[in-house]
């Protein structure tokens, strides 16, 4: 192969390896205080602990939906107008996951995931509930 072939062999692999999974939808993981703003916005809020930690304390009108029962079903039955989603946990580790596994399962609105989850949020003093 001449020098020009290889390099527009080299230039075809890369664009496809750059601009190959565009099409899938990401989730953007965003800190507290953004997920505040967006809830502020109208963004609905899903909370994927357990309801015995749910129904300690909480976001304000969070939905409890555990991680090992979401699915995009649940998801689109408690918000079929498509808002924003922001999903959280108790430290951001099991919210990552989950978001993970909306994308994967073709979830097609926007998912925020909130990277420090409720621990953070309680400590910089935004409003929670507490009780059933």
């Amino acid at each position: 192969m001449s020098k020009s072939k290889y390099f527009f062999l080299f230039f075809f692999i890369l664009t496809n390896l750059l601009f190959a999974d565009n099409n899938q939808m990401k989730y953007v993981p965003i800190n507290t205080e953004e997920s505040f703003k967006r809830i502020q916005e109208g963004a609905i809020v899903i909370d994927v602990r357990y309801p015995s930690e749910h129904s300690k304390i909480r976001i304000e009108n969070s939905y409890n939906i555990p991680f090992k029962e979401i699915t995009v079903e649940k998801i689109i039955s408690i918000n079929p107008d498509k808002k924003d989603i922001i999903i959280h946990c108790t430290a951001g580790i099991t919210s990552k996951k989950v978001a993970d596994k909306l994308v994967a399962e073709g979830y097609q609105g926007t998912i925020y995931e909130m990277d420090k989850g409720l621990i953070d949020w309680v400590n910089l003093g935004f409003k929670t509930e507490q009780g059933i």
